[in-house]
């Protein structure tokens, strides 16, 4: 587990205190997606418990796949057999969906809490999954153990690297990578998101920083850049994979790329295919790392609920057939968020919503056939 560093005020041992979203409509601010759907969960959780459902006739997605085929999750699923269950049978990595951010580890007093993460990583290494780690910093979180910082104590600076350095080295060994920067391109493309870490460390400098400090507390573990929206807007892909230059030509050991892809089942065929080839022009690993295709977020009102599904599946299936086409060393890991309906963020913001490749009793839906043919190297369905 690494040196325990307790809060952001811990000296590191040895050195000191020196040194989602589619476009149209808007996405949930992220922490309100967050709220809404543990409420949901925590509600769901009081009723009767779903009888377990009988094994898909779909082979496993993990079976079919040579590479990693992922879901995120939160502890609280873990208290559902049939999700376990699910989990368990169809997925080779777990994404802590939102309890491995800082939002939910650094406490206002500046202390640190691992346990819904812990919980995570004991299931997967239970299971024999790779556990990906997500997220050690984003721009939409400042947590006010941060933003009040008493820097008579401890600088700044080595207030951050503190942080990801108990984190990292505390599932150092244990994770298959990391998502080091999360989000950090501005919606538009026109540079970098501002946030507490830019405005006290410097728009670039903090993003290698962060980089920095993760090789260091995790010397093995691929490191990432994950972004969303990627796939809609050509001048944020070009913007994302100018950092991407950026860090690499600053020695940062930038080590792969993540492409979120929480988009909607009109988007235009062919913008996947073009974004994925796009991100493997720098020949690093591509992570698709947060893969669900709405139903209700799609511009086109006019579509017919079973066209929308239609539609549905063909955007799952080119985004598998795309990922299949890289070559071998650039394929990192296939990550769809969330396995059911029902435990999708997606489906909190509006239940009419159906986005998962399986439904609410875990039966494999059409996009989850979809996949499946894509694995297998059948081709669309």
């Amino acid at each position: 587990m690494g040196g325990r560093r307790d809060s952001l005020y811990s000296p590191r041992p040895g050195l000191g205190t020196g040194a989602c979203a589619c476009p149209r409509p808007p996405p949930l601010p992220r922490l309100g997606r967050r709220a809404v759907l543990t409420g949901a969960l925590a509600l769901s959780a009081c009723g009767p418990q779903v009888a377990k459902s009988q094994p898909a006739p779909l082979p496993p997605l993990k079976s079919l796949a040579p590479f990693r085929i992922g879901s995120c999750v939160q502890a609280l699923h873990l208290d559902d057999p049939a999700l376990a269950a699910l989990l368990a049978r169809e997925v080779s990595q777990l994404t802590p969906e939102w309890q491995m951010k800082m939002e939910y580890i650094v406490q206002p007093d500046g202390s640190f809490r691992f346990d819904a993460p812990d919980r995570i990583a004991a299931f997967a290494r239970a299971h024999g999954m790779g556990l990906l780690g997500h997220t050690l910093v984003w721009y939409a979180q400042a947590p006010e153990a941060f933003a009040r910082l008493d820097e008579n104590r401890i600088g700044f600076a080595d207030a951050y690297r503190n942080y990801i350095l108990a984190v990292a080295g505390r599932y150092r060994g244990q994770v298959v990578g990391w998502d080091v920067v999360n989000e950090a391109v501005a919606e538009d493309g026109a540079g970098w998101r501002d946030s507490l870490w830019a405005q006290r460390l410097g728009a670039f400098d903090h993003i290698a920083l962060a980089f920095r400090t993760a090789r260091e507390a995790e010397p093995d573990a691929p490191l990432l850049l994950n972004d969303y929206n990627l796939e809609y807007y050509p001048r944020k892909r070009a913007t994302f994979l100018n950092l991407a230059e950026r860090l690499l030509a600053s020695g940062a050991p930038l080590t792969g790329l993540g492409t979120q892809m929480h988009v909607a089942a009109d988007l235009a065929p062919g913008e996947i295919t073009r974004m994925i080839r796009e991100l493997a022009s720098l020949g690093l690993p591509i992570h698709v790392s947060e893969l669900d295709v709405s139903l209700t977020r799609s511009e086109n009102k006019l579509l017919s609920r079973a066209e929308l599904q239609r539609r549905q599946a063909a955007v799952y299936a080119e985004a598998a057939e795309a990922f299949m086409a890289l070559p071998e060393r650039q394929r990192f890991a296939f990550t769809v968020w969330g396995l059911r309906d029902r435990d999708s963020w997606l489906t909190a913001e509006n239940a009419a919503d159906a986005p998962a490749v399986f439904d609410n009793a875990g039966r494999p839906k059409a996009g989850a056939e979809a996949l499946a043919a894509a694995f297998r190297g059948i081709g669309a369905t």
